[in-house]
């Protein structure tokens, strides 16, 4: 008994020709899978870059996700009311931006950083208040970078800084007195 080989377009098909075809199909079936892997992980890439860029962007123009009020010096009375917080008598507000290394660090997370300048006495007499005694304020001792809270603060240009928190707010001070730093910090903590 003889077997029939199949038939296509009246011409006899061989087992090479069916070996070329199921190659060819399979070929055309791991492109396409190729092609919607690469696709969808370019998209997500994209999303991704989007994403960043977007929350840089915000952070940069002193909007920060799930904070109360912009980050500058126009919402100045409604960033200290967060906390309660005030500034020394006197002071001058040099800056108010983003507590963007907070934010990273911390899921949810938010904060500003105002960096202002006080009198020697009125930063002494603004300690005091906090329940330290401002007099001795030359004799603590220096705060190490990478203090928790002074993430946003580049230690490394303050001469001898010294720190305190209270609440979800901290002071850091330069010595010789004169320049300070108040950090709020809120959400996801």
């Amino acid at each position: 008994m003889r077997v029939r080989r199949p038939v296509l377009a009246g011409e006899e098909v061989t087992g090479r020709q069916v070996l070329v075809i199921v190659a060819v199909l399979v070929g055309i079936g791991v492109f396409w899978v190729l092609f919607t892997v690469g696709y969808l992980f370019l998209s997500s890439v994209q999303v991704e870059r989007s994403e960043a860029r977007a929350s840089a962007s915000a952070s940069a123009a002193g909007v920060q996700v799930g904070a109360p009020c912009p980050a500058d010096v126009e919402h100045l009375d409604e960033i200290l009311a967060i906390e309660g917080d005030s500034l020394p008598e006197g002071t001058e507000v040099v800056s108010v931006e983003p507590a963007v290394n907070f934010a990273d660090a911390i899921p949810g997370g938010w904060g500003y950083v105002i960096e202002f300048t006080a009198s020697d006495q009125a930063i002494r007499d603004y300690v005091t208040g906090l329940g330290h005694n401002g007099e001795y304020l030359d004799d603590y001792p220096t705060t190490q970078a990478g203090a928790d809270g002074a993430e946003d603060v580049d230690l490394s240009r303050v001469s001898a800084p010294w720190m305190t928190g209270f609440g979800n707010t901290d002071l850091i001070l330069e010595r010789p007195l004169g320049r300070g730093w108040l950090v709020i910090r809120g959400g996801g903590m």
